[in-house]
């Protein structure tokens, strides 16, 4: 059997407003599931290209000498941001000074989050990002592009953080009866981290003649975990009625499951996923 304990919380961290939040929440998952926790900085080349100077006039016979100044600059910011990310990064730590997590690392890595993610994929228990970085700053709603690649990329939990984190007393877990939900179910009921919450298992169908079996069979999953649940069935637009429901009950955390569809690399949840992480202000794990 697979030795969760020695899997990673790894954070993904950029200079955006989220970054406490982020490790907040990460900090948090490791501390319940005995688990150690990473800080990962991408430097992605582009956040080189939009601090270098390109001003300069072209002239003939200038390209050599040109090339040679931006692959000057390239490294001099390289290194730049190396450092302020080192400091970032450090300065996470010493907010985590007090935790009792077990071990804390640090790690920056040049190039695409998705790509850095996926070469330590098989040491990730859980991954934790904020909704939208510091590219997507200014956006109310949506989701970054980053975090869309990565949700593609990466077959883990992913812990996707909006707003301010505070330790979720409540969830809603969506089920459906897909593969993916049973997995998100599984996972809830297995999980250390939700012994102690409030779960609000919902399912969306328009007949309850087929609606009602399938809810009354994830809750006896459940309750056989010793978990503390309530049950409902809703009708209607499933993403409408499952962030109704969320926001009229004013539950912390949504949990859902989450496949790709083949070698197009779409999200396919029937879309729903999608959906609700475009239109929800509150945080959302997916079980992958």
């Amino acid at each position: 059997m697979e030795n969760l304990a020695n899997k990673w919380v790894v954070a993904c961290i950029d200079p955006s407003v989220t970054a406490d939040s982020v490790v907040d929440a990460a900090a948090w998952i490791a501390q319940q599931v005995n688990s150690p926790l990473e800080l990962l900085h991408s430097l992605e080349h582009s956040m080189l290209l939009n601090h270098i100077d390109r001003s300069a006039s072209y002239r003939p016979n200038m390209r050599e000498d040109l090339m040679d100044d931006l692959s000057q600059q390239e490294r001099a910011e390289s290194k730049r941001l190396i450092a302020l990310g080192k400091q970032m990064l450090d300065a996470q730590v010493a907010r985590l000074a007090i935790s009792d997590i077990k071990k804390i690392a640090t790690k920056q890595r040049h190039g695409n989050l998705a790509t850095a993610l996926q070469d330590i994929e098989a040491e990730i228990r859980v991954l934790v990002l904020g909704m939208r970085g510091e590219a997507h700053r200014d956006q109310e709603q949506g989701i970054g592009e980053q975090l869309e690649d990565t949700i593609r990329a990466i077959h883990k939990p992913i812990y996707i953080v909006n707003g301010q984190f505070s330790i979720p007393k409540t969830l809603l877990l969506a089920y459906n009866d897909t593969e993916a939900a049973r997995k998100a179910l599984r996972f809830v009921c297995d999980s250390p981290l939700y012994a102690d919450i409030d779960i609000h298992l919902v399912h969306v169908n328009n007949n309850p003649q087929i609606g009602q079996p399938i809810l009354d069979a994830a809750a006896i999953s459940l309750s056989k975990a010793g978990r503390q649940y309530q049950a409902t069935l809703l009708a209607g637009d499933p993403q409408t009625a499952l962030l109704t429901y969320q926001q009229s009950k004013q539950i912390d955390l949504i949990v859902m499951g989450a496949l790709t569809h083949g070698a197009l690399h779409q999200l396919f949840f029937g879309s729903l996923a999608l959906k609700v992480l475009q239109q929800t202000k509150t945080s959302v794990l997916l079980i992958r």
